[in-house]
């Protein structure tokens, strides 16, 4: 009997170790709303909601609702992971507040838990540090050194930042200067972009008659109408407006993202001439005043035709400045005041003047006309498009003009394409070779030839140096109008 009960007794004993193990090991697990350590040592897994051994700050890329996947990108180091999730998942807004996993976006910087071994999501929310700007149309992403503003603040591009456009990753170069952003970062450096309204495509069929004139798309677009021109439109419905002299043309138009549409002008109208008198008010009074690149006497009123007129105003000691103006009124005042320039800007731009002897009349003061070249070597055999001006067939070279500038790329068969490209009075030549044109297929939207591809994949794989070499990822908000080609 004794023996009996001293077994029993030793036997509890062995139970009760096991069981103080058991819990030992379990209370290392962390808890999404308790613990953020990196690594936990155990392969023990506890069934309980929220269970995680890993921590992470990360971009959201991509998300499957169906399949209850989503895939991430840390911040600091670019790798990328998908983890799955389901309902025991915590989904927390920045301020703590439960949210859908329908409302975590791609380009969203999120914190996360989760169990490395199993890849199980266990919490996810929006970063508390991360702040987001939707909507965004003044931005200028083409700074030295990595940087771009927004508005009038500067910010660090990161050296993982994601670009997303139609759910897909891009490059900065694949940029539009007309695109809207959406821009997500942590304190003032920037980890996503995301294309919120991308752009397509306008070609114009016969047009001869307008060659020389304007064209203006809404409010988005005004620029000189040029031989065999493709225009990088903001996506969006739209009234062009077309003319040259007395021959004026109305269209609408639907522009979808990746799309190029071929707008028909042949029924065009001729119209009498009608003329507005303009009088205008210029600080300093002695500057010197063109319109469609002639001097005019602004001591009196001028008159000019109904339509846009180009106006470019130099006085010495001040910035020079070029506008476009509409004339549509029998009788309008308009008034320009010119910034004072300090002296070294004054002595620059002296030295530029004289080291760009082949700039055209035409330019636009705030670019400058170097003595180097620029080269698009691939993809061949595709036509080439500078500011929406006809260049040449790749391979192909021009003029090296500073600034931004959108190049575009189109051959027959195959899906037309933009990058954005920020130039520098480097004294460097600079060559381009972009990724092949993608297959396109057909259709019709509204009554007008269009295009698109159906299989579309990262843009570009960067450019090669002629003397010089550039990664592809500068862009600019800012416009330049003129053809820079010889």
């Amino acid at each position: 009997m004794y023996k009996r009960l001293s077994a029993f007794v030793t036997g509890v004993m062995i139970l009760a170790l096991v069981i103080t193990g058991c819990t030992s090991q379990a209370s290392n697990i962390g808890l999404a709303r308790e613990n953020d350590q990196d690594t936990i040592g155990t392969d023990f897994v506890v069934a309980e909601a929220g269970s995680y051994d890993s921590a992470d700050t990360a971009v959201v890329l991509s998300t499957d609702f169906d399949s209850g996947n989503i895939t991430f990108m840390n911040i600091a180091t670019g790798k990328q992971y998908t983890l799955s999730y389901d309902g025991t998942t915590y989904v927390k807004d920045r301020y703590e507040g439960p949210m859908s996993m329908s409302q975590i976006k791609e380009g969203d910087i999120v914190d996360i838990t989760f169990l490395r071994g199993k890849k199980k999501l266990a919490s996810v929310q929006l970063s508390p540090q991360s702040w987001v700007y939707d909507n965004i149309e003044n931005y200028d992403l083409g700074g030295m050194n990595r940087t771009a503003t927004i508005g009038s603040g500067t910010y660090s591009l990161s050296d993982q930042v994601v670009v997303l456009s139609d759910g897909r990753r891009v490059e900065i170069m694949d940029i539009v200067n007309k695109d809207v952003l959406a821009f997500s970062g942590i304190d003032h450096e920037i980890y996503s972009i995301k294309v919120q309204k991308g752009h397509g495509y306008l070609r114009l069929s016969n047009d001869q008659a307008l060659v020389g004139g304007w064209i203006e798309v809404g409010n988005t677009v005004i620029q000189q109408i040029t031989e065999n021109m493709l225009l990088a439109v903001p996506e969006g419905s739209y009234q062009v407006s077309l003319s040259n002299g007395n021959a004026k043309c109305l269209k609408e138009v639907t522009i979808e993202r990746d799309k190029e549409v071929v707008l028909d002008v042949g029924d065009l109208e001729i119209i009498a001439d009608k003329t507005g008198k303009i009088l205008f008010s210029v600080n300093p009074s002695e500057a010197t005043v063109k319109i469609d690149g002639e001097a005019v006497d602004i001591s009196q009123e001028v008159e000019l035709t109904y339509g846009i007129h180009r106006i470019s105003l130099e006085a010495e000691g001040y910035q020079s400045l070029t506008k476009h103006i509409q004339v549509g009124s029998a009788y309008a005042s308009i008034s320009f005041t010119l910034e004072e320039e300090d002296e070294k800007e004054t002595e620059d731009e002296s030295e530029s003047s004289k080291d760009s002897e082949n700039s055209s009349e035409n330019s636009e003061v705030e670019n400058a006309v170097t003595g180097n070249r620029v080269y698009i070597d691939a993809p061949q055999d595709a036509e080439v498009y500078l500011d929406g001006n006809y260049i040449g067939i790749s391979p192909v070279n021009f003029k090296k003009v500073t600034g931004s500038h959108t190049i575009t790329l189109r051959k027959t068969g195959y899906q037309a394409k933009s990058y954005t490209v920020y130039l520098y009075d480097d004294g460097q030549d600079i060559t381009y070779s972009f990724t092949d044109l993608e297959p396109e297929y057909y259709d019709t939207v509204s009554g007008n030839r269009s295009s698109s591809s159906q299989n579309r994949q990262n843009s570009s794989r960067g450019t090669t140096g002629n003397k010089d070499t550039v990664s592809g990822n500068t862009v600019s908000g800012n416009n330049v109008s003129e053809n820079s080609s010889e």
